[in-house]
């Protein structure tokens, strides 16, 4: 199956799209916390894990000494990785058929 014009123009809207909200995201958030961790304040179950399995390699999307230009770019670093998986999944299950 080819991509026709078409298919290709909505693919490229569709990822200018996903990082347009990546790059707007830390301007529109909320900066209250959202359900699952305000629920997790009011029990006082903390963030704090003795030892974790993995630590993130960006605690709360950013990377503190760029502020709201390291929320931007985890954001965006993030929405290629992922479009980049999705896509290497789809080349390698188009060559399974």
């Amino acid at each position: 199956m080819e991509l026709t014009d078409k298919d290709k123009t909505l693919i490229i809207i569709g990822i200018v799209i996903c990082l347009g909200f990546a790059v707007l995201s830390p301007f529109i958030a909320s900066g209250n916390p959202d359900g699952l961790e305000k629920t997790a304040e009011d029990a006082d179950v903390g963030e704090d894990v003795e030892s974790p399995i993995l630590e993130s390699p960006f605690p709360d999307y950013t990377y503190e000494p760029l502020d709201k230009i390291g929320e931007i770019g985890v954001l965006f670093l993030g929405a290629i990785i992922t479009l980049g998986l999705g896509f290497g999944m789809g080349i390698l299950l188009k060559k399974r058929e």
